[in-house]
């Protein structure tokens, strides 16, 4: 062993002859805002929480406790007396106390921008530093987040951490989050039979595709493994709770065996680690001394020694092995995927709230130096706090309930838009920009019958009343970029059993059907010229709700802008759909930290990726290109079940939970609508 490892060893009083170490760790899942406000949540749990975890503490001096995240932290500091914040400053700098990351939330890494997932870990970090809290957590764990950007790596490492957990990952099975026997799982060919059955190992080292390193720990079997340790019954999750106490040797031995059986197999190094803390659970009363009693009379015998410490604990003791380990390009996607595109408004807000507080920032950097940047700075410290909270992975996700939605998530959302308008407009220029000389005039515009032609210096684009107003053909000089392929942005309308966090094909008896597209009916198109282009503009039905498309072109450039706008029907999804004609291998798009190729597939059918700006598909054959760029985070699927003799189509999904009132998992609360387009560009370029 290393000199490192022993002295962790040493610490912990872990003895020189354990050959297995099964460590606890211990901690609470909080959840700012999911199906609760804050508010209730911390009034009815973790004020409660943390008395109890402070308490144990100064209790049990060999104790860990740790804490995921800083926004309920936060919260108990402000809210506490004076002598209890020295008692949390004390436990912290001693780390036993022990933060699992520096983030304001743990973060969902798939939807928010990088600087968003950067700024939540920095402004974390800063106020522990303001607060007089030395302890600069090395490692980041994503609790629950519902997968995690194959790039994350490079954010980690961006901001100082090398070392990471994740629990949720494509294919795992998750208790009570499935509707069909464990046996069924891991799914084949994702990500979790990777480290199960082939890997065999749940600690890997993570490389992603810019070649940056973390040493990282996947909770195969939840994040709340170890809550039972001392009790009896199902769970003691606040939503579900029934447990009852069961403190005897026999009880505790009985479960630290099952913990071993199912941890051993896939545990390359000596140790094991079995977490504590699903959502809100409060500390196990006198852990240590229950573990204490383990080791004292079965250690002898099963060779196996227990006990409490902290993850990065942990981690660097794997780290001792790091060359027994397997280093992975790990894509854990997609775990869910409804909520790629559930509550698009929520989306777009939370994304614009950063861009408009960036530019705040370089505005008044601009206006007036450093020293009027530093005081933006501090009058939009709440915006950011808030622009950070909703990197929450049950806020900019949109899987929270209406109420909490209207209740908390957007008037904070709305507090922290009206702070950041007020920099803007004291910074920024005013007025409009000049075109400059020699602007080219607008396409010209023809019918032929029930099609109409427009004619762009870069292509020829065509559109078919007769096919619900879709685009029917884009012809590039000298060959035909789409044309008999089908509409080309046609709306397809899905019955969809799913809800917030999935869609229906992910589960077993879940629906996805398709029942209607807006090219089965006609359409009228209207010509608007306006801003030196065309818009051509068409109103759809389907499944008795109204859609509008808008679909604008300009001389200025060659990409073709679409939006649309409209609710899907209740139980449905609406989808976007452009056949390409291209023979396609693998979808290329950008993720938080980097851009990624991902497969056609990964065991869903269809299976829809998750998307930062834009997707690009090449034919593998000639070259030909389709890409396709999104104004707000959204979601790709590329099916060649859709094909027309050779070619494939490249489809832009958009979430039911976009514009329809749905389910969101509690009777009488729903998804609303909340009116958002979808907005996409599409570029071709021609063959080699």
């Amino acid at each position: 062993m290393t000199s490192s490892v022993e002295s962790i060893r040493q610490r912990l009083g872990i003895p020189a002859s354990a050959q297995r170490v099964l460590v606890f760790t211990e901690s609470s899942h909080w959840d700012p805002n999911w199906m609760l406000t804050s508010e209730v949540y911390f009034d009815r749990f973790v004020r409660r929480n943390l008395d109890q975890a402070v308490a144990a503490l100064q209790r049990e001096p060999r104790r860990v406790y740790g804490v995921e995240c800083i926004f309920f932290l936060r919260m108990y500091w402000e809210r506490c007396a004076d002598n209890q914040r020295e008692a949390v400053r004390t436990l912290v700098n001693e780390g036993r106390l022990r933060l699992t990351g520096s983030g304001v939330t743990t973060a969902d890494t798939l939807l928010p921008s990088a600087e968003a997932i950067l700024r939540d870990w920095l402004l974390g970090q800063e106020w522990l530093r303001r607060n007089g809290m030395t302890q600069e957590p090395g490692l980041m764990v994503f609790t629950d987040s519902f997968g995690s950007s194959p790039a994350l790596p490079s954010l980690l490492r961006a901001a100082g951490f090398d070392r990471t957990a994740i629990t949720r990952i494509d294919g795992m099975y998750f208790m009570a989050c499935d509707l069909e026997s464990s046996k069924r799982f891991p799914r084949p060919g994702t990500s979790a039979e990777e480290l199960l059955k082939n890997e065999r190992s749940l600690d890997f080292v993570w490389r992603d595709m810019n070649g940056a390193e973390v040493l990282c720990h996947w909770n195969a079997f939840s994040y709340g493994q170890g809550d039972m340790l001392a009790f009896r019954g199902l769970s003691r999750v606040y939503l579900v709770r029934f447990a009852i106490p069961a403190r005897s040797d026999r009880h505790i031995a009985r479960r630290i065996g099952q913990y071993v059986k199912d941890l051993a197999p896939v545990s390359r190094t000596p140790y094991m680690l079995c977490p504590i803390g699903f959502d809100f659970v409060e500390p196990i009363p006198d852990l240590i001394e229950l573990l204490d009693r383990y080791n004292r009379n079965h250690y002898p015998t099963t060779g196996v020694w227990a006990v409490n410490a902290g993850f990065d604990d942990y981690l660097a003791l794997v780290e001792g092995h790091r060359e027994v380990l397997p280093v992975i390009a790990l894509d854990p996607n997609p775990y869910w995927t409804g909520f790629y595109t559930a509550r698009p408004g929520l989306k777009q807000r939370c994304r614009e709230l950063v861009d408009d507080l960036l530019l705040a920032e370089r505005g008044a950097l601009r206006a007036g130096g450093l020293s009027r940047a530093e005081t933006v700075a501090a009058d939009l410290a709440d915006a950011w706090w808030a622009a950070a909270t909703s990197n929450h992975h049950d806020f900019i996700t949109g899987t929270s309930p209406d109420s909490v939605v209207d209740e908390e998530q957007l008037p904070w959302l709305a507090h922290a838009e009206a702070l950041v308008e007020g920099a803007l407009l004291q910074h920024m220029p005013a007025g409009p920009l000049p075109e400059g000389n020699g602007a080219p005039g607008p396409p010209d515009c023809s019918r032929q019958g029930e099609r109409l032609l427009v004619q762009t210096v870069h292509h020829t684009v065509t559109f078919a009343e007769n096919a619900g107003g879709a685009i029917d053909s884009i012809r590039l000089p000298g060959e035909e970029a789409f044309d008999g392929w089908g509409p080309v942005n046609d709306l397809i309308s899905y019955r969809d059993s799913g809800g917030l966090w999935r869609m229906g094909y992910e589960f077993r008896g879940g629906t996805w059907r398709e029942s209607a597209r807006a090219s089965e009916r006609p359409v009228h198109l209207e010509v608007q010229e306006h801003a030196g282009g065309v818009e051509v503009v068409s109103t759809s039905e389907l499944d008795g709700e109204p859609f509008l498309r808008r679909v604008w072109l300009s001389n200025r450039t060659p990409l073709i802008w679409c939006r649309v706008e409209g609710r899907a029907p209740e139980g449905h999804s609406v989808t976007v759909r452009i056949p390409s004609g291209l023979t396609v291998g693998r979808l290329v798009m950008d993720t938080p930290g980097g851009v990624v190729a991902r497969p056609l597939g990964r065991y869903y059918d269809p299976t829809f990726w998750p998307v930062e700006h834009f997707v690009h598909v090449r034919d593998k054959n000639d070259g030909r290109g389709l890409a396709l760029m999104l104004a707000m985070p959204g979601a790709v699927s590329c099916a060649p079940r859709w094909q027309r003799g050779a070619g494939r189509d490249a489809q832009c999904h958009e979430r039911d939970g976009l514009w329809v009132h749905r389910s969101a998992g509690q009777p009488g609360e729903g998804a609303r609508a909340d009116g958002v387009c979808v907005r996409l560009c599409v570029a071709v370029h021609p063959a080699r």
